[in-house]
Protein backbone atom coordinates (compact mmCIF):
# COMPACT_ATOMS: atom_id res chain seq x y z
CA UNK A 1 0.00 0.00 0.00
CA UNK A 2 1.18 3.53 -0.74
CA UNK A 3 -0.10 7.07 -0.30
CA UNK A 4 0.10 9.83 -2.91
CA UNK A 5 -0.26 13.38 -1.61
CA UNK A 6 -0.29 16.91 -2.95
CA UNK A 7 -1.51 20.34 -1.89
CA UNK A 8 -3.54 22.67 -4.08
CA UNK A 9 -4.84 26.23 -3.98
CA UNK A 10 -7.09 28.00 -6.50
CA UNK A 11 -6.15 25.81 -9.47
CA UNK A 12 -9.63 24.43 -10.17
CA UNK A 13 -9.46 25.06 -13.91
CA UNK A 14 -6.41 22.82 -14.39
CA UNK A 15 -7.00 20.44 -11.49
CA UNK A 16 -9.72 18.39 -13.22
CA UNK A 17 -7.29 17.33 -15.97
CA UNK A 18 -4.63 16.41 -13.42
CA UNK A 19 -7.10 14.27 -11.49
CA UNK A 20 -8.17 12.49 -14.69
CA UNK A 21 -4.53 11.57 -15.27
CA UNK A 22 -4.37 10.13 -11.75
CA UNK A 23 -7.59 8.19 -12.34
CA UNK A 24 -5.98 6.55 -15.40
CA UNK A 25 -3.06 5.20 -13.36
CA UNK A 26 -2.32 1.49 -13.53
CA UNK A 27 -2.76 0.40 -9.90
CA UNK A 28 0.36 -0.72 -8.00
CA UNK A 29 0.49 -4.00 -6.14
CA UNK A 30 -0.94 -3.51 -2.67
CA UNK A 31 -3.12 -0.61 -3.78
CA UNK A 32 -2.88 3.14 -3.21
CA UNK A 33 -4.58 6.13 -1.68
CA UNK A 34 -4.64 9.74 -2.92
CA UNK A 35 -4.76 12.63 -0.46
CA UNK A 36 -5.36 16.15 -1.77
CA UNK A 37 -5.10 19.01 0.72
CA UNK A 38 -7.01 22.12 -0.27
CA UNK A 39 -4.97 25.01 1.12
CA UNK A 40 -7.75 27.55 1.55
CA UNK A 41 -8.98 27.76 -2.05
CA UNK A 42 -11.64 30.33 -2.89
CA UNK A 43 -12.51 28.99 -6.35
CA UNK A 44 -14.25 25.72 -7.36
CA UNK A 45 -11.43 23.48 -6.11
CA UNK A 46 -13.56 21.65 -3.55
CA UNK A 47 -16.25 20.92 -6.16
CA UNK A 48 -13.66 19.59 -8.61
CA UNK A 49 -12.27 17.34 -5.90
CA UNK A 50 -15.71 16.11 -4.86
CA UNK A 51 -16.55 15.24 -8.47
CA UNK A 52 -13.38 13.11 -8.69
CA UNK A 53 -14.25 10.91 -5.72
CA UNK A 54 -16.11 8.38 -7.86
CA UNK A 55 -13.03 7.60 -9.97
CA UNK A 56 -10.22 7.82 -7.39
CA UNK A 57 -9.33 6.42 -3.94
CA UNK A 58 -9.45 10.03 -2.80
CA UNK A 59 -9.34 11.63 0.63
CA UNK A 60 -9.95 15.40 0.66
CA UNK A 61 -8.51 17.48 3.49
CA UNK A 62 -8.52 21.23 4.06
CA UNK A 63 -5.83 23.39 5.65
CA UNK A 64 -6.89 27.00 5.99
CA UNK A 65 -3.52 28.32 7.15
CA UNK A 66 -1.57 29.40 4.04
CA UNK A 67 1.53 27.43 3.16
CA UNK A 68 2.34 24.28 1.22
CA UNK A 69 4.38 22.81 4.08
CA UNK A 70 1.47 23.29 6.47
CA UNK A 71 -0.86 21.58 3.99
CA UNK A 72 1.46 18.58 3.59
CA UNK A 73 1.88 18.26 7.34
CA UNK A 74 -1.91 18.33 7.69
CA UNK A 75 -2.02 15.12 5.63
CA UNK A 76 0.53 13.12 7.65
CA UNK A 77 -2.02 11.63 10.05
CA UNK A 78 -3.92 10.18 7.06
CA UNK A 79 -0.92 8.46 5.42
CA UNK A 80 -1.23 4.69 4.96
CA UNK A 81 1.21 2.08 3.71
CA UNK A 82 4.99 2.04 3.66
CA UNK A 83 5.64 4.64 0.93
CA UNK A 84 4.48 8.26 0.54
CA UNK A 85 4.68 9.71 -2.97
CA UNK A 86 4.76 13.52 -2.84
CA UNK A 87 3.81 15.44 -5.97
CA UNK A 88 2.13 18.67 -7.12
CA UNK A 89 -1.19 19.80 -8.58
CA UNK A 90 0.35 20.55 -11.99
CA UNK A 91 1.74 17.19 -13.12
CA UNK A 92 0.68 14.50 -15.58
CA UNK A 93 2.30 11.20 -14.56
CA UNK A 94 3.13 8.33 -16.88
CA UNK A 95 0.45 5.62 -16.85
CA UNK A 96 2.69 3.20 -14.95
CA UNK A 97 3.99 5.85 -12.56
CA UNK A 98 2.73 4.19 -9.38
CA UNK A 99 3.73 0.72 -10.51
CA UNK A 100 7.23 2.04 -11.16
CA UNK A 101 7.40 3.68 -7.73
CA UNK A 102 6.33 0.41 -6.12
CA UNK A 103 9.02 -1.54 -8.00
CA UNK A 104 11.77 0.99 -7.22
CA UNK A 105 10.93 1.14 -3.52
CA UNK A 106 10.81 -2.65 -3.23
CA UNK A 107 14.14 -3.04 -5.05
CA UNK A 108 15.92 -0.56 -2.75
CA UNK A 109 14.87 -1.45 0.80
CA UNK A 110 17.73 0.48 2.44
CA UNK A 111 16.82 3.77 0.71
CA UNK A 112 14.47 6.24 2.40
CA UNK A 113 14.31 9.11 -0.14
CA UNK A 114 13.56 8.73 -3.84
CA UNK A 115 13.46 11.15 -6.77
CA UNK A 116 12.05 10.65 -10.25
CA UNK A 117 12.26 12.36 -13.62
CA UNK A 118 10.47 15.65 -14.27
CA UNK A 119 9.96 16.92 -17.84
CA UNK A 120 8.37 20.35 -18.43
CA UNK A 121 5.37 20.65 -20.74
CA UNK A 122 5.60 24.12 -22.26
CA UNK A 123 2.60 26.34 -23.13
CA UNK A 124 4.72 27.69 -26.01
CA UNK A 125 8.33 27.45 -27.06
CA UNK A 126 10.53 28.98 -24.34
CA UNK A 127 12.46 32.13 -25.11
CA UNK A 128 16.06 31.52 -26.25
CA UNK A 129 16.99 33.29 -23.02
CA UNK A 130 15.66 30.26 -21.12
CA UNK A 131 16.77 27.57 -23.54
CA UNK A 132 20.52 27.79 -23.01
CA UNK A 133 22.96 27.09 -20.22
CA UNK A 134 22.73 30.52 -18.58
CA UNK A 135 19.90 29.67 -16.16
CA UNK A 136 19.27 26.22 -14.71
CA UNK A 137 15.85 24.96 -15.79
CA UNK A 138 15.89 22.74 -12.72
CA UNK A 139 15.71 25.86 -10.54
CA UNK A 140 12.89 27.36 -12.59
CA UNK A 141 10.81 24.37 -13.64
CA UNK A 142 12.12 21.34 -11.68
CA UNK A 143 13.54 19.79 -14.86
CA UNK A 144 15.52 16.72 -13.81
CA UNK A 145 16.68 13.83 -15.99
CA UNK A 146 19.67 11.71 -15.03
CA UNK A 147 20.66 8.03 -14.82
CA UNK A 148 19.16 5.85 -12.13
CA UNK A 149 21.22 5.20 -9.02
CA UNK A 150 22.34 6.70 -5.71
CA UNK A 151 22.01 10.50 -5.66
CA UNK A 152 22.14 13.53 -3.41
CA UNK A 153 19.11 15.46 -2.22
CA UNK A 154 19.77 18.05 -4.95
CA UNK A 155 18.45 15.58 -7.55
CA UNK A 156 15.04 15.29 -5.87
CA UNK A 157 12.25 17.70 -6.79
CA UNK A 158 8.76 18.24 -5.45
CA UNK A 159 6.74 17.19 -8.51
CA UNK A 160 8.07 13.62 -8.30
CA UNK A 161 9.51 12.22 -5.08
CA UNK A 162 8.81 9.44 -2.60
CA UNK A 163 9.57 9.06 1.10
CA UNK A 164 9.37 6.03 3.36
CA UNK A 165 6.41 6.32 5.69
CA UNK A 166 8.74 5.39 8.58
CA UNK A 167 10.30 8.87 8.34
CA UNK A 168 6.98 10.51 9.14
CA UNK A 169 6.37 7.85 11.77
CA UNK A 170 9.58 9.03 13.46
CA UNK A 171 8.05 12.49 13.82
CA UNK A 172 9.90 14.27 11.01
CA UNK A 173 7.83 16.95 9.26
CA UNK A 174 8.08 19.61 6.56
CA UNK A 175 9.38 22.96 7.84
CA UNK A 176 6.35 25.26 7.82
CA UNK A 177 8.51 28.40 7.53
CA UNK A 178 9.72 27.39 4.07
CA UNK A 179 7.85 26.96 0.80
CA UNK A 180 4.95 28.52 -1.15
CA UNK A 181 2.81 30.75 1.03
CA UNK A 182 -0.06 32.81 -0.38
CA UNK A 183 0.30 35.33 2.45
CA UNK A 184 3.92 36.15 1.54
CA UNK A 185 5.04 36.80 -2.04
CA UNK A 186 8.75 36.62 -1.13
CA UNK A 187 8.61 33.30 0.71
CA UNK A 188 11.76 31.17 1.11
CA UNK A 189 11.48 28.65 -1.71
CA UNK A 190 12.31 24.99 -1.17
CA UNK A 191 9.75 22.91 0.75
CA UNK A 192 11.09 19.59 -0.51
CA UNK A 193 14.73 20.75 -0.93
CA UNK A 194 14.99 21.67 2.76
CA UNK A 195 13.21 18.48 3.82
CA UNK A 196 15.44 16.12 1.81
CA UNK A 197 18.58 18.09 2.75
CA UNK A 198 17.69 17.62 6.41
CA UNK A 199 17.07 13.90 5.91
CA UNK A 200 20.39 13.52 4.10
CA UNK A 201 22.24 15.26 6.95
CA UNK A 202 20.60 12.75 9.34
CA UNK A 203 22.10 9.86 7.35
CA UNK A 204 19.19 8.73 5.19
CA UNK A 205 20.08 7.44 1.71
CA UNK A 206 18.67 8.80 -1.56
CA UNK A 207 18.08 7.13 -4.93
CA UNK A 208 17.12 8.57 -8.32
CA UNK A 209 14.76 6.52 -10.51
CA UNK A 210 14.89 7.64 -14.15
CA UNK A 211 12.10 5.26 -15.10
CA UNK A 212 9.58 7.06 -12.85
CA UNK A 213 8.49 10.18 -14.74
CA UNK A 214 5.95 12.98 -14.69
CA UNK A 215 5.27 15.86 -17.04
CA UNK A 216 5.31 19.24 -15.27
CA UNK A 217 2.71 21.66 -16.67
CA UNK A 218 4.28 25.10 -17.14
CA UNK A 219 1.90 28.07 -17.17
CA UNK A 220 2.31 30.96 -19.61
CA UNK A 221 3.14 33.48 -16.89
CA UNK A 222 6.01 31.25 -15.76
CA UNK A 223 7.87 32.13 -18.95
CA UNK A 224 7.76 35.85 -18.26
CA UNK A 225 10.84 37.72 -17.05
CA UNK A 226 9.15 39.03 -13.92
CA UNK A 227 8.23 35.53 -12.78
CA UNK A 228 11.73 34.22 -13.53
CA UNK A 229 13.43 36.96 -11.52
CA UNK A 230 11.00 36.61 -8.60
CA UNK A 231 11.78 32.91 -8.59
CA UNK A 232 15.50 33.71 -8.51
CA UNK A 233 15.06 35.80 -5.34
CA UNK A 234 12.91 33.17 -3.61
CA UNK A 235 15.37 30.41 -4.53
CA UNK A 236 18.33 32.36 -3.13
CA UNK A 237 16.36 33.19 0.01
CA UNK A 238 15.27 29.58 0.49
CA UNK A 239 18.77 28.22 -0.08
CA UNK A 240 20.22 30.43 2.66
CA UNK A 241 17.41 29.72 5.11
CA UNK A 242 17.64 25.97 4.49
CA UNK A 243 21.40 26.00 5.13
CA UNK A 244 20.84 27.80 8.42
CA UNK A 245 18.29 25.23 9.50
CA UNK A 246 20.39 22.14 9.02
CA UNK A 247 20.52 20.03 12.20
CA UNK A 248 23.14 21.49 14.51
CA UNK A 249 23.15 24.90 12.81
CA UNK A 250 19.87 26.37 14.02
CA UNK A 251 20.27 29.98 15.12
CA UNK A 252 23.88 30.30 13.96
CA UNK A 253 24.10 32.57 10.88
CA UNK A 254 26.64 31.32 8.33
CA UNK A 255 28.75 34.51 8.43
CA UNK A 256 31.24 33.33 5.81
CA UNK A 257 28.40 32.57 3.41
CA UNK A 258 26.86 35.96 4.13
CA UNK A 259 30.18 37.71 3.41
CA UNK A 260 30.59 35.89 0.09
CA UNK A 261 26.97 36.59 -0.81
CA UNK A 262 27.44 40.30 -0.07
CA UNK A 263 30.51 40.46 -2.32
CA UNK A 264 28.72 38.59 -5.10
CA UNK A 265 25.63 40.81 -4.75
CA UNK A 266 27.76 43.92 -5.23
CA UNK A 267 29.32 42.36 -8.34
CA UNK A 268 26.02 41.32 -9.93
CA UNK A 269 24.26 44.54 -8.81
CA UNK A 270 26.79 46.59 -10.73
CA UNK A 271 26.54 44.36 -13.80
CA UNK A 272 22.73 44.41 -13.63
CA UNK A 273 22.76 48.22 -13.62
CA UNK A 274 25.04 48.25 -16.67
CA UNK A 275 22.89 45.87 -18.75
CA UNK A 276 19.46 47.00 -17.52
CA UNK A 277 18.58 48.97 -20.67
CA UNK A 278 20.23 46.63 -23.16
CA UNK A 279 18.17 44.32 -25.43
CA UNK A 280 17.06 41.05 -23.92
CA UNK A 281 19.70 38.33 -24.39
CA UNK A 282 20.53 35.11 -22.54
CA UNK A 283 23.58 36.77 -20.96
CA UNK A 284 21.56 39.80 -19.81
CA UNK A 285 18.86 37.65 -18.22
CA UNK A 286 21.55 35.55 -16.55
CA UNK A 287 23.07 38.66 -14.97
CA UNK A 288 19.69 39.87 -13.72
CA UNK A 289 18.92 36.37 -12.42
CA UNK A 290 22.17 36.19 -10.42
CA UNK A 291 21.64 39.69 -9.06
CA UNK A 292 18.23 38.65 -7.71
CA UNK A 293 19.45 35.25 -6.49
CA UNK A 294 22.29 36.71 -4.44
CA UNK A 295 19.94 39.38 -3.16
CA UNK A 296 17.70 36.64 -1.81
CA UNK A 297 20.60 34.60 -0.46
CA UNK A 298 22.02 37.63 1.36
CA UNK A 299 18.61 38.39 2.87
CA UNK A 300 18.30 34.78 4.06
CA UNK A 301 21.83 34.74 5.47
CA UNK A 302 21.52 37.90 7.54
CA UNK A 303 17.89 38.00 8.64
CA UNK A 304 17.30 37.90 12.39
CA UNK A 305 17.11 34.34 13.60
CA UNK A 306 13.87 32.96 15.00
CA UNK A 307 14.84 29.36 14.36
CA UNK A 308 13.75 26.52 16.56
CA UNK A 309 14.89 22.92 16.23
CA UNK A 310 13.08 21.03 13.46
CA UNK A 311 13.19 17.26 13.33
Amino acid sequence: MMTVVFATRNRAAALAGVLRAFANQLPPSGGWKLIVVDNGSTDDTLKVLADARSSLPLTILREERPGKSRALNRAVAAFVGDLVVVTDDDVIPDLDWLQQWRAVADANPNVAIFGGGVVPTWPSLPSPCLAGRHIKLATLYALILQPSGPCSHTSIFGPNMAIRQSIFGAGIRFDERIGPDSSNENYPMGTEWEFTQRLESLGYLSHFAAEVRVKHIIRAEQLERGWVLARAYRNGLGTAVSIRRRPGRAGRPPLAAAFVAAAQRVRWRVLAALVHRLPQTPSRLSILFKDRWFGGFLAGSTRASSVRSVR
